[in-house]
């Protein structure tokens, strides 16, 4: 090989190198793994998918807590909510801290 095929071959190797280099570094990073993170159902989820007689025993349950009971059933009904968003409505009120 004569000097100047060695040259061309050089560079032309370093174009190479260079351009892989180049696009390898314009490739977008891949996302990490994403942790699942298993969220807690909403009172909605949780109040719709109840049985009638799950229902019942919670409302038994919480009726013992008169005040706070009567409370909930108020403003359930001072914001006209019907079945079913007054069943989670009352679920959620009565599950606060």
């Amino acid at each position: 090989m004569s000097p100047m095929n060695c040259t061309l071959a050089l560079c032309a190797l370093a174009v190479a190198l260079s351009v892989g280099t180049v696009a390898a570094q314009q490739t977008p990073p891949k996302p990490a793994a994403k942790v699942e993170q298993k969220a807690e159902p909403s009172t909605w989820d949780q109040s719709k998918e109840m049985t009638r007689k799950e229902w019942d025993a919670a409302k038994k349950k919480w009726a013992q807590q008169k005040v706070k009971w009567n409370d909930c059933n108020h403003q359930s009904r001072k914001d006209k909510l019907e079945a079913p968003k007054s069943w989670s409505f009352i679920a959620s009120c009565m599950t606060k801290t």
